[in-house]
C-alpha cells in the first residue's frame, strides 16, 4: 500500500509539471538575489547565566560524618524523586541542593540522633548531569555534561555531524544550520552556525535535561543532471556555489553547452527555472550564484532550449530521484 501510494504521489507530481510546462514565462536570467537561501534570523540567548552545580536523579555521593559514631558512606544513588535513603535518618531529600546545602539538610536529620554531628556530601558519580543528542550524528544518546558544556562541545562529544565517504567524497549528512537546542519543551533562538563562529549569544551553556536535535540532510539535496560528466546528487550546504557543484558533476561534457546552465527552484508542479552562463563566468563575466536547498541544475546541449524542452528532458532523471527519495524516507 505504502509504494503504491508513493507511485501514485510521484505520477501527480509529475502530471502537475507537465501541465505547467505549457504556461511557463520565458527563461530569465539568473538574478543575485533569487539564489540567496532564505535566512532564519535567531537572536541568541542574551540571558545564559551560570548555574550552580546541584544534585540530579542517577547522581552518586559520598558521606561522610564527624560524630560520635562516625560515618562514610559511598556510592549512595538519588533515586528518581531526588531522595537518599541514610542509615538512622531515613530518606532525606536533596534532588536539585547543591552539596553544600545537602550536607546541611543531612546534618538536620541527624541531629536528631546526634546533635554534634557534621556531614560533607561530594560527588562521587554526576550521571544525572547528561544531555540528549539524537538525530544525524556519529554518536547518537546521552551525553555527560561537564561544568561549564557549551553547545559546540555537546555536538562534538557526540561524535560530530554524520558524513559518508562511501562514494569516495566526504558527503556531510547532517543539516547542522538547522539543528536546534530544545530546552524544557522550547527550543532556545541560537543558531549553531553562529555557535561555530564563537558567538557567545550562541554558543550557549548547556544544562541537565537538554536536547540536542540534528536533522539529516536527506531532502536538502542538489541534483546535477544533464550534460555533465556525472549525473549526481550532492548534499547541501550553506555556501555552496553553482561551479562547484557542476565540478562535483564532473564538469560540462563535451557534449554540454556550459552558456546554457538552468537550474529548477521550487515545487515541481509550479516550478522557477533560470538560466546562467558558466562559459561567461569562467571568464570573470557575472556572479557565481549561491544554491538553495533542492535546486536541481541542468546543463543542456542547447541554449535554443526552450523552459517546456528543459523541463521534458529533466523529466525522466526527476521520476527516478523522486521515487527513490520516497522509498529511502519510508524505510
Amino acid at each position: 500500500m505504502t509504494a503504491m501510494r508513493s507511485r501514485l504521489s510521484v505520477a501527480l507530481v509529475l502530471l502537475g509539471l507537465a501541465s505547467a510546462c505549457s504556461s511557463l514565462p520565458a527563461t530569465p536570467m539568473v538574478p543575485d538575489r533569487a539564489f540567496v537561501p532564505e535566512q532564519v534570523e535567531l537572536p541568541g540567548l542574551a540571558h545564559d547565566p551560570a548555574t550552580p552545580f546541584v544534585l540530579l536523579p542517577g547522581d552518586e555521593v559520598r558521606l561522610r560524618t564527624v560524630s560520635v559514631e562516625p560515618m562514610d558512606l559511598s556510592d549512595l544513588s538519588i533515586d528518581e524523586t531526588g531522595v537518599i535513603f541514610l542509615p538512622l535518618a531515613g530518606e532525606v531529600s536533596v534532588g536539585g541542593m547543591t552539596p553544600a546545602a545537602a550536607s546541611a539538610a543531612i546534618e538536620a536529620k541527624l541531629r536528631d540522633y546526634d546533635r554534634f554531628a557534621r556531614a560533607s556530601v561530594t560527588v562521587t558519580k554526576s550521571a544525572g548531569h547528561v544531555a540528549t543528542v539524537v538525530g544525524a550524528v556519529e554518536r547518537p544518546g546521552l551525553v555527560p555534561l561537564r561544568p561549564d558544556t557549551r553547545l559546540v562541545e555537546l555536538l562534538a562529544l557526540a561524535g560530530g555531524p554524520r558524513v559518508d565517504v562511501s562514494s569516495g567524497e566526504l558527503e556531510e549528512l547532517a543539516d547542522v544550520d538547522a539543528a536546534r537546542v530544545v530546552r524544557d519543551g522550547q527550543a532556545l533562538p541560537v543558531s549553531f552556525a553562529a555557535a561555530m563562529r564563537g558567538e557567545p549569544l550562541h554558543n550557549v551553556r548547556i544544562r541537565a535535561g537538554d536536547v540536542l536535535y540534528v536533522p539529516s540532510s536527506r531532502g536538502r539535496l542538489i541534483t546535477i543532471m544533464g550534460d555533465v560528466g556525472m549525473p549526481k546528487t550532492i548534499t547541501w550546504r550553506r555556501g555552496l556555489r553553482l561551479t562547484e557543484a557542476v565540478a562535483r558533476g564532473a564538469g560540462i561534457a563535451k557534449s554540454g553547452d556550459g552558456s546554457d546552465v538552468r537550474v529548477l527552484r521550487g515545487k515541481l508542479s509550479a516550478p522557477q527555472v533560470y538560466r546562467t552562463d558558466l562559459d561567461a563566468l569562467f571568464d570573470g563575466e557575472g556572479h557565481d550564484v549561491e544554491l538553495a536547498p533542492g535546486d536541481v541544475i541542468f546543463v543542456g546541449a542547447s541554449t535554443f532550449w526552450s523552459v517546456t524542452e528543459v523541463l521534458q528532458r529533466m523529466m525522466p532523471a526527476l521520476t527516478a530521484a523522486a521515487l527513490a527519495t520516497t522509498i529511502a524516507n519510508s524505510n
